[in-house]
């Protein structure tokens, strides 16, 4: 087996489309965190100035007769309460000092205080169902009562970290969250899908495992090079992301890998520092990206066209939106788990209404869809010839 093993991965290596796509994703992955600090991120400074405009525009929209009494009171007061927290909270941002300012605690204070406060009167503002511009203050101020309560959990969760609240999108942690999940999301798929798009087809065509003396079944090539691909797709995806993550800390502030993440788990939300959920990110890639890597390879055994093979790839990459056209019967569905950022999230459980999507489920359903794959491969592999006709082994001198 080591011998198969040492002579397919010279194989890959010697084929300059691989080396090609290897170091073009190595390239681009070392270098995110420079490319993305040219993109024009919204700073929390700049999202609160627009939640103070809002805060100001819901009076506006609120007759002042709707005030009047002792609940239209209450809802006013708590209404210009949450104006002067987030005046307060933006105030903390631009001074970039944590969460207070130094000197001038009795003054300003605390951004966790301001902001359990601000979610406290927004729950207190979802039930007053009795006032009469309630419809208003739920539809165009208010988030919505799992918005809020994610809120508190956050809050609490920077609490017990004693970390401050991240001023900068810039910083080195967070782009690593982002190139994380970008990484797993989308450009991982696109570099499986190039190296194994036609991996096999070159051999199909030349018979290598015949001509180098090594008649081997084909589902132990399939096997092989699946996982050499993998391995390598993986080594350089590593490699890359550390890379970056060295260079952003020269750049930006480095922020903190201890900073709490949110993270979907059975009809709640809670939340993991970074560097746990960015193992997460990595652990589950790594299984879903060895599937498809099985898929991608053994098609290109099949089909020898890599733009039909592609088009499969895209096909299965996007599944979980027919979801959201016909209603889905049970959370084991196996498509719903290629969408790995939004499992971890509880994004694919809110947009499908399955509070059942959650991620310790996929390395199960991943060991059946790998039996799966062995299965029809088997058969698949039993009907195609090993031998072409003219061809004769090579003999060994």
């Amino acid at each position: 087996m080591k011998r198969v093993l040492k002579w397919n991965g010279r194989l890959i290596l010697r084929d300059w489309k691989t080396r090609l796509l290897l170091i073009g994703f190595f390239l681009f992955l070392g270098t995110f965190s420079l490319l993305y600090r040219q993109q024009n991120v919204t700073l929390p400074e700049m999202q609160l100035r627009s939640e103070y405009s809002e805060a100001h525009n819901i009076f506006r929209l609120i007759p002042d007769a709707h005030f009047e009494g002792e609940l239209g009171e209450e809802v006013q007061q708590r209404l210009g309460r949450n104006s002067t927290l987030i005046g307060l909270n933006r105030y903390i941002l631009s001074q970039r000092e944590g969460n207070t300012i130094e000197g001038l605690e009795d003054v300003v204070s605390d951004y966790l205080e301001n902001g359990r406060d601000m979610a406290e009167n927004n729950l207190f503002l979802h039930d007053a169902t009795e006032f009469e511009s309630h419809e208003t203050l739920t539809s165009v101020y208010l988030p919505s009562r799992s918005e809020i309560e994610r809120q508190l959990a956050f809050f609490d969760a920077l609490d017990e970290s004693g970390l401050p609240i991240e001023w900068n999108p810039y910083a080195s942690s967070q782009i690593l969250k982002q190139q994380l999940e970008l990484f797993i999301s989308v450009v991982l798929f696109i570099a499986i899908a190039l190296l194994a798009g036609d991996h096999f087809t070159k051999d199909q065509e030349n018979n290598y495992s015949v001509t180098q003396g090594l008649p081997l079944p084909m589902k132990t090539q399939w096997r092989g090079r699946s996982f050499l691909l993998w391995l390598l797709t993986w080594l350089a995806a590593l490699l890359g992301i550390a890379v970056s993550y060295g260079l952003s800390l020269f750049f930006e502030t480095t922020g903190s890998l201890n900073y709490p993440v949110e993270l979907y788990v059975s009809e709640t939300v809670t939340y993991i520092p970074l560097w746990q959920y960015g193992l997460l990110l990595i652990g589950l890639g790594m299984i879903v990206s060895y599937l498809f890597l099985l898929i991608i390879t053994g098609l290109s055994w099949m089909i020898r066209n890599i733009y039909l093979t592609l088009f499969i790839v895209l096909v299965l990459v996007f599944l979980p939106q027919i979801w959201t056209l016909v209603e889905p019967l049970t959370s084991w569905q196996p498509s719903f788990y290629t969408e790995v950022v939004s499992v971890l999230s509880g994004e694919s459980a809110r947009r499908f209404d399955l509070s059942g999507i959650v991620y310790w489920k996929l390395p199960i359903i991943a060991v059946g869809m790998w039996l799966v794959l062995e299965g029809i491969f088997h058969l698949v592999f039993k009907l195609i010839p090993t031998r072409r006709s003219g061809l004769k082994r090579r003999v060994m001198q």
